[in-house]
């Protein structure tokens, strides 16, 4: 049995974390493969409005170092995300098979600085900047994933931490935050990933002691023999591992730089070192994650062309189904049209008959009108006040009458055209610095004119701004 959250088709589990599962989804109308994280939702009213707020707040962030949510969907008890699949692996099962290189270390890095600088830009503090939610892609670069417990800056309430191996000194003290406890956080994931270890975890394990005022085991010293890290490169990580949020990098426009720098001084040759690395522990790809497609047909017109058995009416049932869904429709108003007319005559009453000449277009020297405005136009905008002043209208003679009124037989004579009430000349004319829409009627009463005049220049909205004044002035005096 197939199971959907909203329009999108469940394949199958990715993941089970902490927060949520994680599912591969379908999303059948743009076909494409989406991951589905589904949240429990509080069950207090302002802790589902917080919950909703962050999740539209992240919706709005658009960076290729984050990953993209397409979409939220709430039930009356979940919550669900709809982000953009990455085909991959995430940094955590990575470096449970394997130390990776320097070049790699500061690929990682710079990507995840370059999504922080992001969600500071947008006042937005992750809280959970951990290995298990940096995404490897197929093009070789990192991505930063689930923002679920993310918050303004400055607005993060104590208790609302992320995983204990991305926690910051303040936020494990019960503190409020800001984007510096994310700064904090990729200095352990950097330190993590240079050492192969946590800097505050002891037997495997959170130190609280350590982390709040313990001293931080040197970085250049675990790392013996694995690399050679710059001066800069080890004053970075120290200064991001600061306790006091003070002494951290103020943004990440710094820590960038210093990425950048130590990777400069790698061969060019090992800078596209994190997609050989990580390929090889790729989560696989089933034949099942792409559905087949099938001819789209199938779901709107496909009929049987069996006769059925029976009499009249079944075969009558069997002609209507096979009517593909334009025809059906043509037929429904054509049905429509013939029983609701004479309703329709008997309910508005008098119908005001009128009759245009063809529109005139006058334009001295080389003026360009705003795109749209034409005879044609001109005529549907007249129509259109008209319709607003006087009420029923009916438009006899050729011009501007509705297409495929009446149909011409050489065996059948045309019925005389009605009488019109009133007879309307439309001219434009345009002057090097102006222009006038002149209106006519001509009525059994005599003639009237109305202008308007409008600037060449001017947007189709005060166009038509004119034209309604000018059709009222017209028939101001009936």
């Amino acid at each position: 049995m197939q199971r959907y959250v909203g329009p999108y088709r469940i394949l199958r589990l990715i993941d089970r974390g902490g927060q949520g599962s994680v599912y591969l989804g379908w999303d059948e109308r743009l076909r494409r493969r989406v991951a589905v994280k589904i949240y429990d939702l509080p069950a207090e009213r302002a802790g589902r409005r917080r919950l909703l707020a962050e999740a539209r707040l992240v919706a709005g962030m658009d960076s290729p170092r984050i990953v993209h949510v397409h979409d939220v969907i709430e039930s009356s008890t979940h919550l669900a995300m709809i982000m953009e699949y990455i085909p991959g692996c995430s940094l955590e099962d990575l470096l449970c098979v394997r130390r990776l290189s320097l070049a790699s270390v500061l690929t990682v890095g710079i990507d995840i600085a370059g999504a922080l600088a992001i969600a500071r830009r947008e006042h937005v503090v992750h809280g959970d900047v951990k290995a298990g939610n940096v995404l490897i892609g197929p093009n070789g670069r990192a991505r930063l994933t689930d923002f679920g417990i993310s918050g303004r800056t400055g607005g993060v309430e104590a208790g609302r931490g992320g995983s204990l191996s991305a926690v910051a000194p303040e936020l494990y003290a019960g503190e409020a935050v800001d984007e510096r406890a994310d700064l904090f956080a990729l200095g352990l994931l950097l330190y993590r990933m240079l050492t192969g270890e946590h800097p505050f975890f002891r037997g495997g394990q959170l130190d609280p002691a350590l982390l709040l005022g313990g001293e931080t085991p040197p970085l250049r010293e675990r790392a013996a023999g694995e690399f050679d890290l710059s001066d800069s490169l080890v004053a970075l990580v120290q200064q991001l591992l600061a306790r006091d949020p003070q002494q951290r990098p103020r943004n990440t426009r710094r820590v960038r730089q210093v990425l950048r720098a130590a990777l400069r001084d790698i061969p060019l040759a090992a800078h596209r070192s994190l997609l050989r690395e990580a390929r090889p522990y790729f989560r696989p790809e089933l034949p099942e994650d792409i559905p087949p497609r099938l001819p789209d047909s199938f779901d709107r017109d496909a009929r049987s062309r069996l006769p059925p058995r029976g009499g009249r009416s079944a075969r009558l049932r069997h002609w209507l189904r096979g009517l593909r869904p334009p025809a059906r429709a043509l037929l429904g108003a054509t049905i429509l049209a013939v029983v609701a007319m004479p309703l329709a005559w008997m309910l508005l009453g008098d119908v005001t008959r009128v009759r245009f000449a063809q529109p005139e277009l006058h334009l001295d020297g080389a003026i360009n009108l705003p795109a749209g405005v034409s005879p044609y136009w001109l005529l549907e905008e007249v129509k259109r006040a008209l319709a607003a002043e006087l009420g029923p209208l009916e438009v006899v003679g050729s011009v501007g009458a509705e297409p495929g009124r009446v149909i011409a037989s050489p065996t059948v004579a045309r019925a005389a055209e009605p009488a019109p009430d009133h007879r309307l000349r439309i001219a434009l004319r345009c002057l090097e610095n102006f222009c006038v829409v002149d209106l006519s009627r001509t009525a059994r009463g005599g003639q009237h004119s109305a202008q308007a005049v409008v600037f060449p220049e001017s947007p189709i909205d005060e166009w038509g701004s004119a034209v309604r004044g000018a059709v009222r002035e017209l028939f101001s005096r009936r």
